[in-house]
């Protein structure tokens, strides 16, 4: 009888010690458990942001690459370079606040049809291609900023290239003249861009005009061709290298799309 007492009294003194232990040990297996569940659960708004979806797209578009170096300027600074340059500063400004793709991204070449395409497929809001100019007359310079213009369908030679080379005849065209029906739209965006460029670049001014470009010809949103300096001039090829001057023009840029999103597209 003695023992069993003495067991039970035992028993007693261990429940009393033991139960602060116990309810500090189930306290914190329950915070461990909430943390982990909280770090586990999926966050919707981290994967996916509302915003994401109302971003606008811009496709930048570095002319030439590859084996087509485009034009070479007096010191053999070369087109494919310097537009590439350029849009990466351009893109890297614009992702803030836009969804970008480049049609090229190091230097290789992009058959015409499938630069358009890129920005076709994305359905962006604005395709802008990157070239410089070029001439036999080494005084010639001045930044040009085209938008696309129809050719009437009695004209001859309705499929030839303007002014850039096309691919091979065996690229494939995704859409055909498409561009027609956003003319209006590519030309504010032309005359928008050409106010920016002035009033941020001292090294040239731009004109606006309009071309039957292969390159613009099967954008089906406002698209334009911008030419930045003659690269064969020798004022602008060293202008074209310095990065300060590359840095404004991609602000000028920037600040040009920003403006025509306010005023266009809202």
């Amino acid at each position: 009888m003695l023992l069993v007492s003495s067991k039970i009294e035992k028993a007693l003194v261990m429940s009393t010690f033991c139960k602060p232990f116990i309810i500090k040990f189930c306290l914190i297996s329950i915070v461990i458990s909430v943390t982990i569940f909280s770090v586990l659960q999926p966050d919707s708004y981290a994967i996916k942001p509302f915003f994401d979806e109302e971003k606008r797209t811009v496709v930048l578009d570095p002319g030439h690459g590859g084996h087509d170096a485009g034009v070479q300027g007096p010191d053999g600074t070369l087109e494919k370079k310097v537009v590439l340059t350029l849009s990466r500063l351009v893109a890297d400004q614009l992702k803030r606040k836009y969804k970008v793709a480049l049609t090229r991204s190091d230097d290789y070449w992009v058959d015409i049809p499938d630069r358009t395409a890129v920005a076709n497929h994305l359905k962006a809001d604005l395709f802008i291609s990157i070239h410089t100019s070029g001439s036999f007359l080494h005084q010639a310079k001045g930044i040009s900023i085209f938008y696309f213009k129809e050719l009437p369908s009695s004209a001859p030679g309705n499929e030839t290239a303007p002014l850039k080379p096309v691919g091979s005849s065996n690229s494939k065209t995704l859409w055909d003249n498409i561009q027609g029906r956003h003319i209006t739209s590519s030309k504010a965006l032309a005359e928008i861009l050409r106010n920016h460029i002035n009033n941020h670049l001292k090294f040239s001014k731009s004109k606006t005009q309009n071309a039957h470009l292969l390159v613009l010809k099967s954008a089906d949103m406002p698209a334009i061709l911008i030419e930045i300096g003659y690269l064969t001039n020798p004022g602008d090829e060293k202008a074209l290298r310095s990065p300060q001057v590359l840095s404004d023009f991609a602000k000028a840029i920037c600040n040009g799309i920003d403006d025509y999103f306010q005023t266009h597209q809202n």
